[in-house]
């Protein structure tokens, strides 16, 4: 279970990291401040900001629904299965999905 803690532990603090150039770049995007780098900066924290998130979310539900002695593979296994979903999904609507934006 001390793996889950760590694990937790990391995610919180590449998500705040990650969450924070987000943000912070479309920051810089409203107030028309170095465009072309806080549109690519943008675009490329997106993903690892929202898979970070859902890790610590999914370790904390793991945590918390769990009891520390216990094995529970079923569930470890569901909750892999979910971040690797969304990861395509996200990779799969990152390529396939057309920047309108652009001209």
């Amino acid at each position: 279970m001390n793996t889950i803690q760590n694990i937790k532990k990391v995610a919180l603090i590449f998500f705040i990291a990650t969450g924070l150039l987000h943000f912070g770049s479309a920051i810089f995007i409203a107030n028309d401040l170095y465009i072309k780098e806080a549109s690519i900066l943008n675009k490329i924290m997106d993903i690892p900001f929202i898979i970070t998130g859902l890790i610590y979310g999914l370790a904390s539900l793991r945590l918390t629904l769990t009891n520390l002695e216990s094995k529970h593979k079923t569930l470890d296994i569901i909750l892999i299965s979910v971040i690797i979903l969304v990861l395509i999904g996200l990779i799969a609507i990152n390529l396939f999905i057309p920047d309108l934006t652009r001209t």
